[in-house]
């Protein structure tokens, strides 16, 4: 098993072909990591892909080649037995014929012309059994990919974690710097969550007007992690609890929104909101019978609409 590198996937294939004189169908190859372009110059990485040698014995190869020696020894019957059937049509005009004699023996002659015509589908089919080969083949490889992670490979994927999102508290530091914000990163890291807590005497400045400054640095936060192969990591960004208060908030805007819309029978449209504070609203009033909630626009001007419920 041999490890080739290259701009995409394909081409660290092809790579590894060449450097083994091997052809496709030699190799298994297992993808270890995409190609990753990087974002704002960093996390560039090549693709990688693990090469295996499969012995010539192991070669499935015997499959279509009895299948299709099964079909020609089939065809070899029908070719075989079409002559020597007609053979008693022709001796049989001997007694005089009838109009019913001679209906039955058109219906003999067409019986052997019909077995003839279904030797076509039984070479189709023996045809087909090479895709059928390769999707069997197909599968065998997915279930191979599915295969539990040994404890060496879960801790090599938490310490990668653990180095993205030290990579990501460093790159954050360097951004609210440049926005004139001295802070320091409380972080709860685990599986699969980050929360990274900025404790900063200019709180008001990080977040926002309605926390759009803190927002868009989670969004920059989370295609940070993305790009360095921990997109499975989920990122939060906090100051100061603000997290918890505009959750609170939120609930209470989704009260009152639906007290309005039940005393005025009209629909009212919330501001725009992300993703994650939409959610809160249709939770929030998930259990209303008499209000109903979907959601409106595109982001980042996408907005969450209160109606009465019919």
């Amino acid at each position: 098993m041999t490890v080739f590198e290259g701009n995409t996937v394909a081409a660290a294939i092809a790579a590894g072909l060449k450097q083994l004189h091997r052809t496709r169908n030699q190799v298994e190859v297992e993808v270890i990591a995409e190609a990753k372009k990087g974002f704002l110059g960093l996390g560039k990485q090549p693709a990688q892909v693990r090469l295996t040698v499969v012995p010539a014995s192991a070669a499935p190869v015997t499959t279509p080649t009895s299948a299709t020696a099964t079909a020609q020894q089939s065809a070899a019957a029908e070719s075989t037995a079409a002559p020597t059937m007609p053979r008693p049509t022709v001796q049989e005009p001997k007694p005089a014929p009838t109009s019913q004699a001679t209906t039955s023996k058109a219906k003999k002659v067409a019986k052997p012309t019909s077995v003839a015509v279904t030797t076509g589908p039984v070479i189709a089919d023996a045809d087909q059994a090479k895709p059928v080969a390769t999707s069997k083949t197909k599968v065998a490889t997915v279930d191979q990919s599915q295969t539990p992670r040994t404890p060496a490979e879960i801790a090599a994927r938490q310490a990668a974690n653990e180095t993205a999102v030290r990579a990501l508290c460093d790159y954050l530091l360097a951004v609210v710097k440049e926005l004139g914000v001295t802070a320091d990163l409380d972080v709860d890291f685990g599986n699969r969550y980050a929360t990274l807590n900025f404790d900063t005497a200019k709180q008001g400045l990080l977040i926002g007007k309605h926390g759009r400054t803190i927002n868009a640095l989670q969004d920059l936060a989370q295609v940070y992690m993305n790009h360095h192969g921990a997109s499975h990591v989920n990122v939060v960004l906090d100051v100061d609890d603000y997290r918890e208060r505009r959750t609170a908030t939120l609930k209470r805007l989704a009260e009152s929104t639906a007290r309005e819309v039940i005393a005025t029978g009209k629909q009212v449209f919330l501001d725009p909101m992300p993703s994650f504070e939409r959610k809160l609203i249709h939770a929030e009033l998930a259990n209303n019978h008499h209000v109903t909630t979907f959601s409106e626009g595109r982001d980042p001007h996408r907005a969450v609409v209160v109606a009465i419920r019919k």
